[in-house]
């Protein structure tokens, strides 16, 4: 194998088997020890960028890095990639998307999502903000169980499956929409099959799990958020295109909905920036029933040690297999 440069762009706590294995490979830079100059120098030599989502791999950037091979990311979504303009550079991008089977053990986005529905049915976020100011007031932050509730799930992949079990497990009733999912295998996994309309219609909480692509912006509308229940909640742990801009700001306002859940935001900038743009920002520091979460879902210790390092070794069997 000839000698490769990678720059880890995420390194701080980086997992170390996953930094031995690029070492494996040639070079290793890790961004956040290297100053300006140092980073420069490092884009100019990277044959490998493993990156996560604190950067956005747009055309302009995607130029600046003149002998890059792979693009290494531990995602399914990979809006955060100039994906066009890779092919067209004849860049390689290696992804968690495709590979279903390694995902059936990483539950940390599903876990995620389902807290997020938890922590809305009881109010906790605002509960402990209370505490904090020296009251304690059971009654005021009474909240609602899951139990005989409808779970609406959007997307019966992955983690719509977990979820689903998930739902189960609290004594739920679960529907499901997913035109790639027939009937029968999502009574195999506990949920009833419905259309779109009447899934928002008929649940207490809708959590989206739909890997973005072009045919799927905007997938819920408006008039889906309208539709919900006055009681029911929304949790959206996928990506933020997903549901049509502006729509939920509005179900909020409009108290069509009794509160949302989101780890995902429109226009997501690592330095947090697109918050100032986004009305559901300042929604949130009004508001007692909007959780945002800063794209997190599948941040933690376990999960990313575990796909930065499949990743690891998929860059290596791409390049091993290189004539």
């Amino acid at each position: 194998m000839q000698k490769l440069t990678t720059v880890i762009t995420e390194s701080n706590d980086y997992s170390e088997k996953v930094i031995k294995l690029y070492e494996s490979m040639g070079p290793v830079y890790l961004w956040h020890k290297l100053s300006d100059t140092e980073k420069d120098k490092a884009l100019s030599e990277a044959n490998i960028i493993a990156i996560g989502l604190s950067m956005q791999f747009d055309k302009n950037y995607l130029d600046k890095i003149p002998k890059l091979k792979v693009i290494a990311t531990p995602t399914t979504g990979l809006n955060h990639i100039d994906m066009e303009h890779a092919a067209k550079k004849g860049i390689e991008v290696i992804s968690l998307r495709g590979h279903a089977d390694f995902l059936q053990n990483i539950t940390s986005t599903a876990e995620h999502a389902w807290g997020m529905a938890l922590a809305l049915a009881r109010r906790l976020p605002w509960a402990f903000e209370d505490v904090k100011k020296g009251n304690w007031d059971r009654l005021k932050w009474r909240g609602h169980e899951m139990k005989n509730k409808t779970l609406g799930i959007v997307g019966l992949g992955r983690l719509g499956k977990m979820m689903s079990r998930y739902g189960n497990a609290f004594g739920m009733k679960v529907l499901a929409s997913d035109p790639n999912v027939a009937e029968d295998k999502m009574k195999e996994y506990g949920a009833e099959k419905v259309e779109l309309p009447e899934l928002f219609k008929m649940s207490d909480v809708v959590t989206l799990h739909v890997l973005l692509t072009d045919a799927v912006y905007n997938l819920v509308k408006e008039e889906h958020l309208r539709s919900m229940k006055p009681t029911s909640y929304l949790v959206n742990t996928a990506r933020a295109e997903l549901i049509e801009k502006g729509s939920l700001y509005k179900a909020l306002e409009n108290k069509w909905i009794s509160g949302a859940g989101i780890d995902v935001m429109w226009d997501e900038l690592p330095d947090g920036s697109h918050l100032q743009k986004d009305p559901l920002f300042e929604y949130a520091k009004t508001h007692q029933n909007l959780i945002i979460a800063p794209h997190v879902g599948g941040a933690t210790y376990e999960a990313m040690e575990a796909t930065q390092y499949f990743i690891g070794e998929l860059v290596h069997k791409y390049f091993s297999e290189q004539k």
